[in-house]
């Protein structure tokens, strides 16, 4: 038989409340298994790597489950090419892919893969901010104002009315003709009263 006065109890109790509290701290404070692992570059590191940079803000996204596509309205294009807008960029949806407010303006730093723009935090995309403005300007210059461009206007196409031949050129004058004799008869009547 075991004599207890109540002091191994307590001592156990101890022991299992801080066993409980060390165990629900790791799982409080422990950041996530998959967090983004990058250097962010800096603005002019990131412009030299871009293909595309420009500013503009988010429109709205399609999320899949290994990519999301971002439209964004653009405002400014300091870098390569831009043909329309909202442009689309492609973005990983683990950590390392944008995650973007709607409606708030950001700088977008992008890579051409085929004929599609991807970027990611790795890239060096943030918020359009005065710093950061300041930085890409000075990097690229004061950039240009995006415009849509306006589309070539398609090439007129011709029907065929009829698939018969031409009339002949009798047929085409005698209603000039009749006009001519009438006139005539009219200017004959007219003097031949005087």
């Amino acid at each position: 038989m075991i004599c207890d006065d109540g002091a191994v109890s307590r001592s156990v109790r101890q022991l299992l409340i801080a066993l409980l509290l060390a165990c629900s701290g790791v799982v409080l404070v422990q950041l996530p298994a998959h967090a983004c692992r990058c250097d962010v570059p800096r603005v002019g590191q990131a412009a030299k790597q871009a293909d595309v940079v420009f500013s503009g803000a988010l429109r709205g996204e399609r999320r899949g489950t290994r990519q999301a596509t971002l439209a964004l309205d653009v405002d400014r294009v300091y870098k390569g090419r831009v043909d329309e807008s909202p442009v689309e960029v492609a973005t990983p949806t683990d950590s390392c892919g944008l995650r973007l407010v709607r409606g708030q303006s950001y700088v977008v730093f992008a890579v051409e893969r085929g004929a599609r723009l991807t970027s990611e935090q790795c890239y060096g995309t943030g918020r359009a901010r005065g710093r950061t403005l300041d930085s890409v300007q000075q990097a690229l210059g004061p950039g240009r104002a995006f415009e849509q461009p306006v589309p070539e206007p398609e090439p007129p196409t011709y029907t065929r009315v009829l698939d018969s031949d031409p009339p002949r050129f009798t047929r085409l004058a005698a209603p000039g003709a009749g006009l001519v004799l009438v006139g005539l008869l009219g200017w004959l009547l007219l003097r031949g009263r005087d």
